[in-house]
């Protein structure tokens, strides 16, 4: 885990259905000592669940795949750009 991925300008966020799959994603990803933050689910973003993984975006398709591997059902991923004070939100499309 690397708290400089607080203050990165763009990333990406997995979304969750429930809390149980948020906390399973983040297990599955500190096994593997992946770079990643859980954070609360940005306001920009609907979600049944209030947290979401934070990663890099050079990580995106190493993580997707390792999460399907394991059986996490991911909602919907993001891709996010800080903007000034802003966030501007886009849905990854695998």
């Amino acid at each position: 885990m690397d708290s400089n991925l607080f203050d990165i300008a763009e990333f990406y966020l997995y979304t969750f259905v429930s809390t149980s799959n948020a906390l399973k994603a983040e297990s599955v990803l500190k096994n593997e000592q992946a770079d990643f933050i859980t954070i609360p689910t940005l306001r920009e973003i609907s979600s049944s669940c209030g947290l979401s993984i934070k990663i890099r975006p050079e990580h995106i398709e190493e993580y997707r795949l390792l999460l399907q591997a394991n059986k996490v059902a991911v909602e919907k991923i993001y891709h996010v750009e800080k903007v000034q004070k802003k966030y501007r939100v886009e849905e990854y499309k695998a």
